[in-house]
Formats: structure tokens, C-alpha cells, sequence
């Protein structure tokens, strides 16, 4: 039997329709509410049901972490911990990437490493923090290129949940009304996907 590129798709497209978790209509995930664009976030869930075998295997590539699940789990964490909070209209959801006596672990791929955490996923975090009732935690960057580690501590903020939530809100009800929120422009625009319909679609 020959295998072709197609085989492999086709594997890949029967793992997502097994294995990737579409979110309901009354969901809205932690992380797309720290998206540093919401309307990125928006266009991610309204032009797309699930990942290409392309995007797929992007994730595979940077899913460092994965790999070290087993490894935490051998330490006393859980790992891979799927969260909840229910809201008046909506759910907010999200997979905290280890958990463990008031400690969560949150990893991040990039082609470098920063000197200071992003804001979002400095955000996301502390969402998270205030979700499980952590007292610290700590966001850790790898490096696809040089394979460079940075660990930074995460302070509690209690007024992180309130901005997460409000922003979740803010797309929660742009996809109920299928209205687009506003863009966000910066440095990251050159690498969305969505980048050159943005203005068409917005409209």
C-alpha cells in the first residue's frame, strides 16, 4: 500500500473530529477573551469550525509542552485541567496547562523568547489564577529556534478576571449579533491569517 499526503490529511481530519472541541454558542474561552485582537477571535470562531491538517501540524510543532506532560504528572501536577465559570448569559471556559497546591504553570512557544511577558498571556494567567484559586503562577516562554527557556512569575490580580470577563462579553455579543468587533492594529497584523479580508469582512 502506498501512503500518500492525502492518507496522512485524511488521519489528521479524523483525529480533529475526535479530539478537538468545537465551543458552544454560549462559550467564550479564556484565551480568545485575552486575544490581543478580539476580532481575530471573532473571525476564528465564525470562519472556521475546526484547524486545517496545515494549522494542525503548526501546533503539534510548538505543542512543547505536551511532551512534558508526563513528566508533570510524575511530579504531583495535573496537567491539561479544563476550568469553567458560568456567567449570566454565557461560559467562560478554559485548560489550564498544569495545576498543582495553589500553583499553575501556563507554557508558551515563540521563535524568541521575550524579555517581558506579553500582556495577554500575562492576562490569561491571571484569569486563570483567580478561576482555581491559585496563589502563584508562572508563565513560561520556550523558544522554537534556539530552544531558550524564560520562567516569569505571575503577581494575583483580582482585577484580571473582571477585564477577561468583560472582554469575553464584548465578543460573546459581537457573535450573537454577528457584528464584528473593532480591530486592534499593531506588529501582529503582519502574521494574522485573517489580515487581508479584515477590512471587507469588518464592514
Amino acid at each position: 500500500m502506498v501512503i500518500t499526503e492525502l492518507d496522512v490529511n485524511r488521519w489528521i481530519l479524523r483525529y480533529l473530529s475526535v479530539n478537538f472541541r468545537v465551543l458552544q454558542n454560549d462559550e467564550i474561552s479564556v484565551t480568545e477573551a485575552c486575544s490581543v485582537c478580539l476580532r481575530k477571535a471573532y473571525y476564528g470562531r465564525t470562519r472556521t469550525s475546526k484547524p486545517t491538517p496545515i494549522e494542525f501540524i503548526k501546533v503539534v510543532g510548538n505543542d512543547v509542552h505536551a511532551m512534558l506532560q508526563g513528566v508533570l504528572q510524575n511530579d504531583g501536577w495535573d496537567t491539561e485541567v479544563s476550568i469553567s465559570l458560568p456567567l449570566r448569559d454565557f461560559i467562560l471556559v478554559g485548560r489550564v496547562d498544569a495545576v498543582r497546591d495553589g500553583e499553575i504553570l501556563e507554557f508558551k512557544t515563540a521563535e524568541e523568547v521575550p524579555e517581558r511577558p506579553y500582556r495577554s498571556h500575562e492576562l490569561q494567567v491571571q484569569a486563570y489564577m483567580n478561576i482555581v484559586h491559585a496563589k502563584r503562577g508562572y508563565l513560561i516562554y520556550l523558544s522554537r529556534t534556539t530552544g531558550k527557556v524564560k520562567v516569569f512569575a505571575v503577581r494575583p490580580d483580582k482585577q484580571a478576571l473582571r477585564q477577561v470577563v468583560e472582554r469575553a462579553r464584548k465578543l460573546y455579543d459581537a457573535l450573537k449579533n454577528s457584528t464584528p468587533p473593532e480591530p486592534r492594529r499593531g506588529p501582529w497584523c503582519r502574521t494574522c491569517q485573517y489580515v487581508e479580508n479584515c477590512r471587507r469582512w469588518g464592514r
